[in-house]
């Protein structure tokens, strides 16, 4: 009997500390939440439209930022798919120069590249759209990953011109059976465009926003005028979102400048979905390179108000910075 019972007790030692370890896991990594599951989906056709205009930005309190957008904002509207979904793009150009709809998915059909290669070829050709012109773009969403589109014409001015005003937005494409998320978050940063009037406009931005002397501004706000000048600067001056304690955000970071930027969010840790594969991101740090982006998940542990910030430092004192609050 001494040795059954002491058998018992060893298996339910081993039993316990196996769901212990399970737990733990699940509770401290959430790259778990990334792992694929078998479930049956049948694609379909999803249709977006796209309309270039014109967008006045207040940046700072004395300055305006003059952006070319899809759909009037900075960035334009992200477009979700799954694998083996079509994506239809209507773009339609209310400005007065050529625009276009470049992406960086992979495998599509020559003529909707949207670039100066389609006049070259005379293929595709009215995918650079004049002013007053459309054209729809189609795509068949073939590799599960991070994407975004750019304007890629050079009318009047460089390409970089063109991107830096505004016109660039985000893809994601997930797998069928990817699970859902709390919150799906896009950050774009980049450098502001030239068309600004006024004076004191931020040289980086994040989602189109930014306030030029970054933490230490918001602390002059506080110190001036208490919390609630610095809650009135949320979503107007710098991006800001908001979650619980326990719930699970992605957040797809995109630097389309052409300096380095890097992304350091504050205390919580974050699980990379493409770069990595399901590993955090050493240091809290993404490093992007012009162009490079990834999208890390991430399950806050506390509530508080975390800074998140380019750690080239001196872009987050001109301006690239942002809060996450998180809430019980």
């Amino acid at each position: 009997m001494q040795v059954r019972a002491r058998a018992h007790v060893y298996y339910l030692a081993v039993a316990l500390m196996i769901f212990s370890f399970i737990a733990g896991l699940y509770i401290g990594n959430p790259s778990i939440l990334i792992q694929k599951q078998v479930s049956s989906y049948t694609p379909i056709t999803r249709h977006y439209t796209l309309i270039i205009t014109g967008a006045d930005i207040k940046e700072g309190p004395n300055s305006v930022w003059h952006a070319w957008t899809y759909n009037g904002t900075v960035p334009g509207p992200t477009l979700h798919a799954k694998v083996g979904d079509t994506l239809v793009v209507k773009v339609v150009n209310k400005l007065n120069l050529t625009h276009s709809f470049h992406t960086h998915l992979i495998d599509y059909n020559f003529i909707y590249d949207g670039s100066q290669a389609n006049v070259i070829a005379n293929q595709g050709n009215g995918s650079m759209v004049p002013p007053g012109g459309e054209y729809t773009y189609i795509f068949e969403a073939k590799q599960a990953g991070l994407y975004y589109y750019h304007c890629h014409s050079s009318d009047h001015h460089p390409i970089s011109y063109h991107i830096h005003q505004g016109l660039y937005g985000a893809i994601i494409v997930d797998e069928p059976n990817s699970p859902n998320f709390d919150h799906d978050w896009v950050i774009f940063m980049g450098e502001m465009g030239p068309e600004v009037s006024g004076t004191g406009a931020p040289p980086f931005i994040m989602n189109g926003k930014g306030i030029p002397g970054g933490e230490a501004a918001l602390m002059n706000a506080y110190e001036k005028a208490g919390f609630n000048a610095v809650v009135s600067m949320l979503n107007v001056s710098l991006p800001a979102f908001s979650m619980k304690v326990g719930e699970v955000a992605r957040i797809s970071v995109i630097n389309i400048g052409d300096q380095i930027h890097s992304f350091h969010l504050h205390e919580i840790n974050m699980v990379s979905q493409w770069a990595l594969a399901g590993r955090p991101w050493p240091a809290e740090v993404i490093p992007l390179v012009p162009g490079a982006a990834d999208s890390v998940i991430i399950r806050p542990t506390q509530a508080g108000i975390f800074l998140f910030h380019c750690h080239v430092v001196f872009h987050a004192d001109a301006g690239m910075i942002g809060v996450l609050v998180v809430s019980q």
